[in-house]
């Protein structure tokens, strides 16, 4: 063999090696490309965005190949905002869901969530608002409590105290001390109701209409009616609140009436959740712990009462992109279970878990323990207003209490027309 074959074959054996080189270094490059994930996460929650950037940016460290992107719109225009995503072929991988109806709206895009590690964990009070046609397609966010906020420190200089009160009578003889006080307390009224806000007086009025569902939501979900077995209940409620409550009324929005109202001690007790608890200690810290309580509001009277616990959002995985549903059931999974996932929800957003035997001693205030305690009991009631029909709320219930509110309205003519167009939305729904 001559010295120029020789070096022919030299150089055409260095060509393929490196030609197998670089389509090795390709093929491991692509290879790299196709492990890495994006979820896209669907926050309809505002007010712990940030804390859901954190909790992405987390579970990314720890998993490298996965990037999760939270995309938060809320305050009313949530829903709209995800029925676009939908529509524009850009459907997320997890989304933050409310009640049935909007489950139901979005089920034959949901996978089933039954065989779900965290599944097993959830309160059992809590699971079927998760279920829609027997399917289990939504996990609780949180567990909520629903009641009367009070200021603790106002409570104690009018001479009040909170575990003595055990009926309406003892409410209602509670509210008249305040009132004849608040001068001397620097009240500008007893309450600070946020009239302003339909969502607001959606949740006062699940403290009436939940119990005769027996914490059974599917069965609210499919009521054709809505409930007045406990309407003089709710009628001396909105009336309570009518004369109590800093006026206008209908002027009040749900900001202002935590932050300035509620906060700045001007009103004694405002009907919000636990929700609030973030809001509070981001003004001042400790103020929870030493000013916020709950009393619940007295329906039976019987000495059974107790603040309403569920949850008003749920999380659901998309099967619109197969090969994400792992990855997505994993993020879920370590939401409920990693401690470094727990110590940002149990203590940035200040949520109390949705989960069994959770140690309470790891909750950062009393309230958030007393609900966790009340929310696993056996005699917890679940609130049922994020089943009423979609638009319900904005379009019959708010608006026509808020004619009542400025004497608009009679009773009667209210409960006539918010039943009518209850039935009428639940009945086009149903058909959808």
């Amino acid at each position: 063999m001559n010295n120029k074959l020789l070096k022919i074959i030299k150089l055409m054996f260095m060509l393929s090696l490196t030609l197998f080189i670089l389509g090795g270094c390709n093929f491991n490059s692509t290879k790299k490309e196709n492990s890495e994930i994006t979820i896209n996460f669907f926050n309809q929650k505002p007010e712990i965005s940030a804390q859901y950037q954190k909790l992405a940016h987390l579970y990314h460290r720890e998993h490298p190949n996965i990037n999760i992107q939270i995309t938060t719109a809320g305050q009313g225009g949530g829903a709209a905002a995800l029925q676009a995503k939908f529509v524009s072929g850009e459907a997320p991988d997890i989304i933050m869901l409310g009640g049935l109806p909007e489950i139901g709206r979005y089920n034959n895009h949901l996978v089933d969530l039954k065989r779900l590690k965290v599944s097993k964990k959830i309160i059992p009070s809590l699971t079927n608002g998760g279920i829609y046609n027997g399917r289990m397609v939504g996990i609780p966010v949180d567990l909520e409590a629903y009641g009367w906020s009070y200021n603790k420190a106002i409570f104690a200089k009018a001479g009040i105290k909170a575990s003595k009160i055990k009926n309406y009578t003892e409410f209602l003889n509670m509210v008249k001390v305040i009132n004849a006080k608040r001068k001397k307390l620097g009240l500008n009224a007893v309450f600070g109701f946020d009239g302003g806000d339909t969502n607001s007086i959606a949740s006062v009025s699940a403290q009436f209409t939940s119990l005769p569902y027996h914490n059974n939501l599917v069965k609210a979900f499919k009521s054709s009616s809505f409930s007045w077995k406990y309407g003089k209940q709710m009628k001396k409620y909105y009336d309570l609140i009518k004369k109590y409550s800093v006026q206008p009324i209908l002027s009040i929005q749900y900001d202002p009436s935590v932050q300035n109202l509620f906060y700045n001690g001007k009103v004694a007790m405002i009907p919000q959740g636990n929700w609030i608890i973030p809001t509070l200690d981001g003004l001042q810290r400790g103020f929870v712990q030493k000013r916020l309580g709950m009393l619940p509001f007295f329906i039976k009277n019987d000495g059974t009462d107790r603040i309403m616990t569920g949850s008003s959002w749920y999380l659901g995985i998309t099967k619109d992109h197969p090969k994400k549903e792992k990855a997505s059931k994993n993020f879920i999974n370590w939401l409920y279970s990693s401690p470094k996932a727990q110590k940002v929800i149990i203590n940035e957003m200040r949520f109390v878990p949705a989960t069994k035997n959770f140690n309470i001693s790891r909750l950062p205030d009393n309230l958030s323990k007393d609900i966790y305690r009340v929310g696993t009991s056996k005699k917890a009631v679940v609130p049922i207003h994020k089943q009423y029909p979609n638009g319900f709320t904005n379009q019959a219930l708010g608006p026509y209490m808020q004619r009542y509110f400025v004497n608009d309205i009679s009773w009667n003519k209210l409960k006539r027309e918010i039943s009518i167009k209850y039935r009428q939305l639940r009945e086009v729904q149903s058909e959808e």
